[in-house]
């Protein structure tokens, strides 16, 4: 964070929900993922520390991203998936910060067969 508890939001970011398509039978299929919204945030990788605090002894990339909050923003979920810097990373957390101020993202970086 910058001076203020501001957040230098110096990254670009994609917001992916899933898009689905309906059957013969009306079931609902996903077809893959569509832009929800683009935003500048900040990119803060998860130390090694908060890793084995948390118990997490997998190997994978855990990332936190601060957003600034909007009302499209707002609407995402665990559901949805975010693409940053070419990769697909799976939202873990989503967590508001202040009153509608922030919104802080925690998510792991999908491997080249997960993110289909």
């Amino acid at each position: 964070m910058s001076a203020g508890g501001i957040p230098r939001r110096d990254r670009l970011v994609v917001l992916l929900r899933a898009s689905v398509v309906e059957n013969e039978l009306g079931e609902a299929l996903p077809s893959g993922w569509v832009e929800h919204a683009r935003a500048r945030a900040s990119f803060a990788p998860v130390s090694d520390g908060e890793r084995l605090r948390a118990a997490a002894v997998e190997q994978k990339s855990d990332a936190r991203f601060v957003l600034r909050w909007s009302p499209r923003l707002a609407q995402v979920t665990g559901a949805f998936r975010l693409r940053f810097e070419g990769r697909d990373w799976q939202i873990t957390g989503v967590k508001a910060i202040g009153r509608r101020r922030w919104i802080e993202l925690t998510a792991w970086r999908l491997t080249t067969s997960e993110g289909v």
